[in-house]
């Protein structure tokens, strides 16, 4: 499911939380489980693929600089 979410994001940096969850059939609990691995510092134990950004209501999510490299290495 990571490498799923990872991917959904690099192919639409910057899509909202619903749209993104919706798109791979997970519930927003799903989505903020996998977000606490991939968003949080790797001091703190996560990986530091993603950011969440908040926006008034609505939260978007972007890959890192880290998480571009990680793209870009997995592409031939």
């Amino acid at each position: 499911m990571l490498v799923n979410l990872v991917g959904a994001i690099a192919e639409k940096n910057g899509v909202s939380d619903h749209q993104i969850a919706k798109r791979l059939g997970l519930s927003m609990s799903q989505l903020n489980r996998a977000l606490l691995v991939l968003a949080s510092p790797e001091a703190e134990g996560g990986l530091a693929l993603v950011e969440a950004r908040q926006d008034d209501k609505r939260r978007t999510l972007w890959l890192t600089d880290k998480g571009h490299a990680l793209i870009n290495e997995s592409m031939p």
